[in-house]
């Protein structure tokens, strides 16, 4: 199929002329004789390339970038520059707007031609990559988010059924056990859809520096009071009270409370998920003269460098038992810290257990 260009040029001379030459390269061409009703021939056609004069009438081609920019169905296309004019001023003005290159008046046909192909195999790649990255996040969701949806639901399912058809026999005890199993897939998968929604929810914050930046300076969180209440409740929650051992002194962080319980519990969870009962889980937090430090450590099964490289939403870590989450815990908690300019350091080997550090900048 043969790709659209979009040139948008007021002198009728040099429009006619281009468009005969990508017509004659097999390209589909369309054309504007202004600024004005160039942004509408871009937005209805969606071209895979827009060609646009400077100077014109009505809107100059600064204004035509900065709308298509602004417009989510044809922002991310490649727009390329007819100029004749050479001040640096005003090539860096265009290219701050947004422009990915320039074609200087007068030029050949081959200069043309070239140009405009480089440009849209460089779009090509682009879309390649994107889609290659899409596809490889689909088939990494689908797996994992299927097995671990599927182990609760059919306990609740399963055991659902039996107590509807078999309750008149069963002893309250039964009853009682099997409750318990139903509300244990239940928590299993809160605790799923939960990861789940803040790996989003973080995805969208990331997205929005006013809004963090607004968070950074209006918010603050007590570090030693915060971790040390996260830490215990999650030992308590695995009967491993015994193996905690903790260190924090006091600090102010320049986070949501909200967050910094989202990182401290991620991360606790999974000294603990990957390590056996009688092993120490160590949590130590100071501060230096910028950040809070902390540092949670474990004794578990630890991972490869391998391992480390490959962290990430749905990235599912093998502890060589059982394939266990959705890699949401380590991936939350470091893409947390680096929204709120933090730092995340991970050291691991396997068999012997991992550290996990990370620097939070202090409340100034």
């Amino acid at each position: 199929m043969a790709e659209t260009i979009v040139v948008v040029e007021d002198n009728p001379d040099v429009r006619g002329n281009l468009q005969e030459i990508l017509q004659s390269a097999d390209y589909n061409v369309e054309v504007a004789e202004n600024g004005k009703i160039g942004i509408e021939v871009i937005k209805r056609t969606q071209p895979d390339l827009v060609l646009c004069d400077i100077m014109m009438p009505e809107m100059d081609g600064y204004d035509v970038l900065k709308l298509m920019r602004n417009h989510p169905t044809v922002a991310s296309t490649p727009f390329v520059f007819l100029t004749a004019k050479t001040a640096k001023e005003d090539l860096s003005q265009g290219m701050e707007l947004g422009a990915d290159d320039y074609i200087m008046k007068p030029f050949t046909i081959a200069e043309l031609l070239k140009r405009v192909k480089t440009r849209l195999n460089k779009r090509k790649d682009i879309v390649k990559r994107s889609e290659e990255k899409l596809s490889d996040i689909t088939n990494s969701i689908g797996m994992p988010i299927t097995h671990e949806l599927n182990a609760p639901l059919k306990t609740i399912v399963g055991i659902g059924e039996l107590i509807t058809t078999e309750h008149y026999n069963m002893e309250k005890s039964e009853l009682v056990e099997f409750a318990s199993l139903i509300h244990k897939a239940g928590l299993e998968l809160k605790e799923l859809v939960g990861r789940t929604m803040n790996f989003y929810e973080i995805e969208e914050l990331k997205h929005n520096p006013d809004k963090v930046k607004e968070l950074k300076s209006s918010v603050s969180t007590e570090v030693k009071s915060l971790i040390e209440g996260v830490a215990n409740k999650e030992a308590q929650e695995v009967f491993r009270e015994n193996d905690l051992v903790m260190s924090v002194a006091d600090g102010k962080v320049a986070m949501p409370e909200y967050y910094l319980k989202q990182i401290i519990s991620n991360l606790i969870n999974n000294a603990f998920k990957f390590s056996v009962k009688g092993s120490m889980v160590r949590v130590v937090g100071g501060v230096d003269n910028l950040h809070a430090v902390i540092k949670i450590s474990d004794e578990g099964i630890g991972m490869t460098d391998e391992d480390i490289s490959k962290i990430g939403a749905y990235r599912k870590f093998d502890d060589g038992e059982s394939k266990k989450g959705l890699g949401l815990g380590l991936t939350n908690a470091k893409r947390l810290v680096e929204v709120f300019d933090g730092s995340f350091t991970i050291n691991s080997n396997k068999g012997v257990g991992t550290l996990v550090q990370i620097k939070i900048p202090l409340k100034k």
